[in-house]
């Protein structure tokens, strides 16, 4: 259990975690992209408009033969999946930079 400790303890919220030796400035982590959360909801969103496009190309090829008609199911799925994900993540955005 020693040899996990490390690396569970990592796991917990801060105001759980286990009392160890300070930690001085040189011995902290860089934390940039967790104090932007523009510049991460952006890489996020910019990754769901790229599965947005793959589901959209799907939709077009899978119109263009009889034998994939059956399976257009897939990328319409896919396509609503990142459209929900799109509209949370642009809702939690506006209300976070709204703040």
């Amino acid at each position: 259990m020693a040899i996990y400790s490390k690396w569970i303890d990592r796991l917990r919220p801060p105001h759980v975690r286990s009392l160890g030796p300070a930690r001085t400035s040189a011995t902290k982590r860089s934390t940039f992209w967790v104090n932007h959360p523009g510049l991460i909801y952006s890489l996020v969103l910019t990754f769901l408009g790229a599965i947005l496009a793959f589901g959209l190309i799907g939709i077009s090829v899978a119109r263009e033969s009889e034998t994939t008609l059956p399976y257009i199911w897939v990328p319409r799925l896919l396509i609503i999946a990142c459209g929900v994900l799109i509209a949370t993540t642009l809702y939690r955005l506006i209300r976070r930079l709204s703040r």
